[in-house]
């Protein structure tokens, strides 16, 4: 069975709903400008922080956070006064706040992992590892024996060697402003991005996206905070850097890290959120994926990072693919086990039931022209549903 909507061409085929993505034309015409926009503001990120060098590491992750929770408050606000008393009690479960804890906590180690190994190893290797949670969360599915496809497999392969290649470069090219301990800060900070977005998928499946973010966010600010102020001091580290969980408000840093909250955290982020309305997720993936690439080249234009040597192109390029691959397969392979499933069931089409980012409860079987892909956002992968969130 198959039906023409007006803005949207849904077909049923022996109950399996896809969605299938508007034609070009019939996109609205900031589509592509804000696809471009969001990938060259995340892409920013990395030499902006960089240039904060004055700043002690973990106190700087934890600015960021701050300016971009104060930015996130209105919409928690208002999706937060929209919520029924059902969705607000469901918000103070112990489960609910567990989740919450552990995604924040992981969004911290995860920043805060990221803008210290800036400082201890290259920036285009800090950008390419960190790049590498759909590896890890397919490494982490095989080794809990979860079955994987030929692709995964593969693309998990070209990734680790790629990694190794970056690795064993930069002895073969001496290059001194690679550290072990810096590669390494940046691999956890991958894998803590890994954990946030699995707690946090289990959240989204209900909540609406403000509500979720603002408390991760805000949290993660709060702990660094702490942790700035413990392991780098109050006021000033003991290696002469600026520190302490206000100082950010300082003249040097004030514009820096306002411009990290508004450019890559909240256009950039906020941008892709925006944009897989009209387009596949799988594009946004892949715009994602390009930071490496653009945030190197924007490094080495405004002189705060060399050029990356030969060997450190040929692993990044291994990496990139890998995680192209693991992102194409994983996509491929999960699309193949909901028609193989739904092939063993009835013909009623699956019943789909969400909240979306308006507070309002959504299902498959109601489908309007003013949300019409909402249904193909609800059909995701955790990782791709949390690519867009800070």
């Amino acid at each position: 069975m198959a039906k023409d909507l007006s803005t949207e061409n849904v077909a049923v085929d022996r109950s399996v709903l896809v969605v299938i993505v508007q034609d070009s034309t019939k996109r609205p015409w900031f589509v592509g400008p804000l696809l471009v926009l969001a990938t060259a503001a995340i892409s920013s990120a990395a030499a902006v922080t960089k240039l904060m060098d004055g700043a002690a590491p973990i106190s700087k992750a934890g600015w960021r956070l701050q300016a971009t929770a104060l930015l996130l408050l209105p919409g928690f606000l208002w999706q937060w006064c929209r919520q029924s008393l059902m969705e607000r009690s469901q918000f103070t479960q112990i489960h609910t706040l567990f989740l919450l804890a552990v995604s924040s906590l992981s969004l911290s180690f995860h920043f805060g992992l990221w803008v210290w190994s800036l400082d201890y190893t290259s920036l285009p290797h800090s950008l390419l590892l960190v790049s590498m949670p759909p590896i890890i969360l397919a490494l982490y599915a095989c080794c809990k024996r979860q079955p994987l496809s030929t692709g995964e497999t593969m693309g998990v392969a070209l990734g680790v060697l790629g990694a190794v290649v970056m690795a064993a470069g930069s002895y073969v090219e001496n290059d001194t402003e690679v550290t072990l301990a810096g590669d390494l800060a940046a691999f956890l900070s991958a894998a803590a991005f890994a954990v946030h977005i699995t707690a946090g998928s289990h959240l989204r499946e209900w909540m609406p996206l403000y509500v979720y973010v603002f408390p991760i966010t805000a949290g993660a600010a709060l702990f660094l905070g702490f942790a700035g102020i413990v392991i780098e001091g109050f006021l000033q580290s003991s290696f002469g850097r600026v520190s302490g969980p206000f100082s950010w408000f300082k003249q040097e840093f004030l514009f820096p890290n306002l411009f990290l909250a508004i450019g890559p955290g909240f256009v950039g982020h906020t941008g892709f959120s925006a944009v897989l309305r009209y387009v596949s997720p799988l594009l946004v993936a892949m715009a994602i994926t390009l930071e490496p690439v653009f945030g190197s080249a924007i490094a080495w234009a405004t002189n705060v990072s060399p050029a990356p040597g030969l060997w450190t192109c040929l692993g990044g390029a291994l990496l990139l693919c890998g995680t192209i691959w693991v992102n194409l397969a994983s996509e491929k392979r999960k699309h193949k086990e909901m028609v193989n499933t739904d092939l063993n069931t009835d013909s009623t089409p699956p019943y789909i039931s969400r909240t979306d980012d308006f507070g309002t409860i959504k299902d498959s079987h109601t489908i309007d022209k003013e949300d019409g892909s909402y249904l193909e956002e609800s059909l995701l992968t955790p990782f791709e549903q949390h690519k867009e969130e800070v």
